[in-house]
């Protein structure tokens, strides 16, 4: 993590023209959409820009994003830290016509004259965001300890439906008919 902030806004193209690499951290206080998520996010992100053109002249920013997060854990409902990081590749295009031209390299971003970097850390971040977030198989202890053994039994003294049919295939009475 570094002690310097990143920038609000920055004019994307500009940078990309001049190259400019910038990094930084956004407070998860400053992205709403990711807060309203995470059960905690006390860590800021930890994000890097470098702007760059490519050889056809586009303007392009790849996103380097880690944060570590808290998340309610699916499995056994208390929190459980993640780590989410992602990294990008976006071309800057004025609006959604532009993008059908882009190679499949490059994810866009339809952007204006000016950006919100801190909005676009957040749409990374909210990308990386697991769809069912838990702990590890071994780390949900309350889990394992109520349903762990007791689960495994069911499963093995269940039998298979299956069984029956198998029964009346051998029975003597179905050897009596194929005769």
């Amino acid at each position: 993590m570094s002690n310097t902030a990143l920038p609000r806004e920055a004019e994307l193209r500009t940078w990309a023209s001049r190259g400019i690499e910038v990094e930084g951290d956004v407070l998860v206080t400053r992205m709403p959409r990711l807060q309203a998520v995470v059960a905690s996010g006390e860590k800021p992100a930890y994000a890097t820009l470098r702007c760059w053109k490519d050889e056809q002249h586009r303007y392009i920013v790849d996103v380097k994003v880690q944060v570590t997060v808290a998340l309610e854990c699916q499995r056994c409902l208390s929190q459980c830290e993640l780590e989410l990081a992602t990294q990008s590749s976006l071309c800057v295009v004025w609006n959604e016509d532009s993008i059908k031209e882009l190679p499949s390299g490059y994810d866009p971003l339809i952007a204006g004259d000016v950006s919100d970097l801190h909005a676009l850390v957040e749409e990374e971040l909210l990308l990386a965001l697991p769809a069912v977030p838990m702990h590890d198989v071994g780390d949900c202890e309350d889990v394992s300890r109520a349903f762990g053994d007791s689960t495994m039994e069911v499963v093995e003294e269940k039998e298979s439906p299956f069984a029956a049919l198998g029964a009346l295939l051998k029975t003597p009475d179905a050897e009596d008919d194929k005769g």
